[in-house]
């Protein structure tokens, strides 16, 4: 495993960051367990303590893992109730196989809309992490899913992320 010396770094968050733009709601950052050498399994186990904190107008945003945990979970086990957003930023699909992405891998994404009454698809071109091809399999999967397109964002790991701010404040 090759070490990334800039990523190790201290530097601003954009999950931070909306935290910090939305003081009247209650917005969770969860660090979910051992994100180097993560477990969908265990993962799943975290997820499903939060489960009962969600009121009528949650939101669910996860980015790359993350959002392919969302994905995996909410396709295997939908809620009962459905969160007003779900938003995927550059998570992989990966339903040929052509990437390795273990536990976490999404093999399909047609039941995550019994889910969200909304869903946000969130990709850059130049995402040299997960490929923007992914972004392909959910949009075939979610036809209803609102894509958000960008060219230049990399993997959104800048300091701020106003336009996801700003779909989180839309009422």
């Amino acid at each position: 495993m090759q070490i990334d010396y800039e990523r190790l770094k201290p530097s601003r968050k954009w999950k931070t960051w909306i935290a910090e733009q939305m003081p009247e709601a209650d917005v969770l950052l969860p660090s979910f367990p051992n994100d180097s050498n993560a477990v969908f399994g265990e993962w799943q186990i975290y997820f499903e303590k939060l489960i009962p904190f969600f009121s009528d107008d949650v939101r669910l945003v996860g980015h790359s893992l993350g959002a392919m945990f969302l994905a995996k979970y909410l396709q295997e086990h939908p809620t009962k109730q459905k969160v007003r957003q779900l938003v995927l930023i550059a998570g992989g699909y990966n339903d040929d196989g052509n990437e390795d992405y273990g536990s976490f891998a999404v093999p399909s994404a047609t039941n995550l809309q019994a889910s969200a009454d909304e869903i946000h698809l969130f990709h850059s071109k130049d995402n040299v992490v997960v490929p923007f091809t992914e972004l392909a399999g959910f949009q075939a999967d979610l036809p209803n899913a609102t894509p958000h397109i960008f060219e230049d964002r990399g993997h959104f790991i800048d300091g701020i992320f106003p336009e996801l701010l700003e779909l989180l404040q839309r009422n």
